[in-house]
């Protein structure tokens, strides 16, 4: 099980009555989009990035997390999203996939979800290119539909 800190003002929400999986729900811009908590390792407040040139768009940089360096993303950036500003609840989230480190930089993260099997449906081609690239899930939720993003294609 991954150990991390979640800001105080991330609220937890069930939903079914089944087994459930749990989920860290995030923001990039209006949309609301979660991830398996099991690949989260920490979240931690936006600091010091250090800029890497010629890199692609979507890699924001470096930090050294402990001693280690740990690459960047932004997801923004990645999923195809306009660019924006970060704000005092930017957020990095550190994921490790099969010893493979990195940070996804997201606008907020929101809340952890526990979504139950009869919840999730595989992503449908219609959702778009980012479905299929990305997104293999979606979560019927109490407010709305989210997207189930597939962390080991986003930081492969």
């Amino acid at each position: 099980m991954s150990q991390f800190r979640i800001d105080e003002t991330v609220e937890t929400h069930i939903t079914g009555e089944s087994t459930a999986k749990q989920f860290i729900g995030m923001r990039l811009g209006v949309e609301e989009y979660v991830m398996d908590i099991s690949s989260v390792r920490e979240i931690l407040m936006l600091d010091n990035i250090t800029y890497v040139p010629r890199v692609a768009d979507h890699f924001e940089g470096v930090i050294n997390l402990r001693g280690k360096i740990i690459p960047i993303i932004n997801l923004r950036m990645k999923l195809g999203l306009e660019d924006a500003d970060f704000t005092q609840t930017t957020r990095v989230i550190i994921v490790d996939v099969e010893g493979n480190i990195a940070g996804l930089l997201v606008d907020a993260v929101t809340k952890v979800l526990r979504i139950s099997d009869e919840n999730l449906e595989p992503a449908s081609s219609s959702l778009g290119e980012i479905s299929e690239e990305y997104i293999c899930g979606v979560g019927r939720t109490g407010g709305g539909i989210v997207g189930l993003l597939d962390v080991e294609k986003l930081i492969g």
